[in-house]
């Protein structure tokens, strides 16, 4: 017990002692009054100086903690969220169905390869949230017409069996050469367009003997500049 009071306060264990023994010292009579008073204004005065030296380092530690505050708003503020971010094969599938919650109003599904959706298990991972969604009012196809055979063989069946031909619009088809794709939407959280871009073909999607499977996509968000270029590549074909 002593020794743990002696390394938390040494400095009150020093007074209690010198008080101690002058009290002694005062009953058996070998000192003066005076002298006792004179330890006792000595005392009074360690405590004074002890609570001024602790007075001045709480001052300087709040000084120390308002800097690092400070510091770490500043850390914080210069930190941002990347524009673009690559999501692989373990997130994918986690990260496609949340942006399928979080979209609102129309879904535009632009170059999307078809192949993917052949089986029952892709399109209830990648495209089923987007019609379960109660936010989203239509979802847009703007596609080549060389996946009219497609469309037909493996997505109206599919959209037929949930009885979500309403909420899906007939394709918008338009003779288009290039091998990127996407899906994009306005997000809850932001109130502006995000959207989930892909590219046919390695690494992006791994293709088998069944479909083409999804593997890597590029989620892009609002304050990217590239939102704008895909927009423009959807209005170039829906004007077309």
């Amino acid at each position: 017990m002593l020794k743990r009071l002696i390394k938390q306060d040494w400095e009150v264990v020093a007074v209690l002692l010198a008080s101690l023994a002058a009290l002694i010292l005062h009953f058996l009579h070998l000192t003066e009054f005076d002298i006792l008073m004179t330890i006792a204004i000595v005392l009074l005065a360690m405590f004074l100086i002890r609570d001024i030296k602790r007075e001045n380092q709480a001052e300087h530690f709040a000084g120390v903690q308002e800097h690092i505050d400070n510091s770490l708003i500043d850390i914080r503020a210069s930190l941002h969220t990347p524009d673009v971010t690559l999501i692989g094969p373990k997130q994918l599938q986690a990260e496609s169905i949340r942006f399928a919650r979080k979209g609102r109003g129309e879904v535009v599904c632009f170059n999307i390869c078809l192949r993917m959706y052949r089986t029952q298990q892709v399109f209830d991972i990648m495209f089923k949230p987007f019609i379960e969604n109660p936010d989203i009012a239509s979802i847009q196809f703007v596609l080549n017409p060389k996946e009219k055979e497609r469309w037909d063989a493996n997505i109206v069946p599919k959209l037929s069996a949930y009885g979500s031909r309403k909420k899906v619009k007939e394709p918008i088809w338009c003779d288009m050469d290039e091998n990127v794709s996407f899906i994009m939407a306005d997000t809850e959280e932001t109130g502006r367009a995000e959207a989930l871009v892909s590219f046919w073909g390695e690494p992006f999607m791994a293709k088998t003997a069944e479909a083409n499977v999804p593997r890597f996509v590029l989620y892009v968000r609002a304050s990217s500049e590239l939102v704008t270029s895909l927009k423009e590549r959807e209005r170039v074909c829906r004007s077309a």
